[in-house]
C-alpha cells in the first residue's frame, strides 16, 4: 500500500487529477444535463461523473507505465516503476481496481443502456493502449499519433451527452465538439514543457519539442477558442467566449514563459467549466 500511494503522489497527484476531473463533470451537466442545477439527482451526476472520469484517469496512467515502458526506462529512469518503488503487480491491480470504479460509475449513470453506449469508448481506449495496433507507424508521425489518441473525447463526451438526456441535435454535437477540443487544448498544455534525459537532452516527447514552441501554442489558442465558439453554439453563455479569448491572449502575450503557459492552459478547463454552467 505504500508503494501504490508514493506511486499515486509522483505519477498521479490527486488533487490535481480530482481538480481534472470535477471540472469535467462540470464541463459536462454545463453542456449536456438535463436536470436543474443543484438538485438531489443533479449533485449524484456530478459525482458519478467526477468519479468516473477520475478511474479513466488512472486506468490509462497504468496503461501507458505498460505501453510506454520501453521508451521511459531509456530516458525517464527515475520514474517509480524502473526504479523500482512500486512492482508490475500492484500496478496492474490498480489498473483492475480503476476500472471496476469506472464500469461502476457509468451503469450507475446510464443504466445498462448507458453502459452499452460507453462501449465505443472502452473500445477505443483499448485501441490506445495497443496503439492502433501500429506503433512503429505511430513513433514516426507524433501528429497521427495524437490525433488519434485525442479521438477518444468524441465518443467520451457523446456518452456523457446520452445519459444525461441531451437530445439528438446540432447544438449537442457542437458540445460534444467543444468539449473534446477544451480537452485536447488541456492535452497539449500537459505535456507542453520540454523533457530532458538523464544526459540532459531534449527528449521528442513533448509537443513544443516536437511541433515547435509556436506550433504548439497555435494549436493551444485555436483550440481554446474553438471549443468557446462551439460551446455558445451549443447554448451556453457568451461571456464563455470571452473568458476564452482573455485566456488564449494572455497565453500569446506571455508565450516566451513555459510555466506561464502551463499556467493558463491548465485553468482554462475549471474556469471555462464553470463559465458553462452557469
Amino acid at each position: 500500500m505504500r508503494s501504490v500511494l508514493a506511486y499515486m503522489q509522483e505519477r498521479f497527484p490527486l488533487p490535481l487529477v480530482t481538480l481534472m476531473s470535477l471540472s469535467f463533470a462540470v464541463l459536462c451537466l454545463g453542456l449536456f444535463a438535463a436536470e436543474p442545477i443543484a438538485t438531489r439527482s443533479w449533485w449524484l451526476q456530478l459525482a458519478l461523473l467526477t468519479l468516473a472520469y477520475l478511474a479513466v484517469l488512472l486506468r490509462y496512467r497504468v496503461t501507458d507505465e505498460w505501453k510506454d515502458y520501453d521508451h521511459d526506462r531509456a530516458v525517464y529512469p527515475e520514474r517509480p516503476l524502473h526504479r523500482g518503488a512500486i512492482t508490475v503487480r500492484a500496478l496492474v491491480l490498480l489498473g483492475i481496481a480503476a476500472l471496476a470504479v469506472e464500469l461502476a460509475s457509468v451503469t450507475l449513470l446510464g443504466g445498462p443502456a448507458g453502459l452499452l453506449a460507453y462501449l465505443p469508448v472502452l473500445a477505443l481506449s483499448a485501441l490506445t493502449a495497443v496503439e492502433f495496433f501500429a506503433k512503429a507507424t505511430l513513433e514516426r508521425h507524433f501528429t497521427l499519433s495524437f490525433v488519434l489518441h485525442e479521438m477518444i473525447y468524441l465518443p467520451l463526451f457523446g456518452w456523457a451527452a446520452f445519459v444525461l438526456g441531451a437530445p439528438l441535435t446540432a447544438a449537442t454535437a457542437a458540445g460534444i465538439v467543444s468539449a473534446a477540443l477544451l480537452f485536447t487544448a488541456v492535452e497539449v498544455v500537459r505535456k507542453f514543457e520540454p523533457r530532458h534525459d538523464p544526459r540532459g537532452a531534449v527528449v521528442a516527447d513533448t509537443y513544443s519539442a516536437v511541433w515547435g514552441r509556436a506550433r504548439a501554442i497555435v494549436v493551444i489558442v485555436l483550440s481554446l477558442l474553438a471549443s468557446a465558439a462551439l460551446a455558445v453554439l451549443a447554448g451556453v453563455s457568451p461571456l464563455v467566449l470571452a473568458i476564452a479569448a482573455v485566456i488564449a491572449a494572455a497565453i500569446v502575450v506571455l508565450r516566451r514563459r513555459d510555466r506561464a503557459v502551463v499556467v493558463l492552459g491548465g485553468a482554462s478547463l475549471p474556469v471555462l467549466a464553470a463559465a458553462m454552467l452557469s
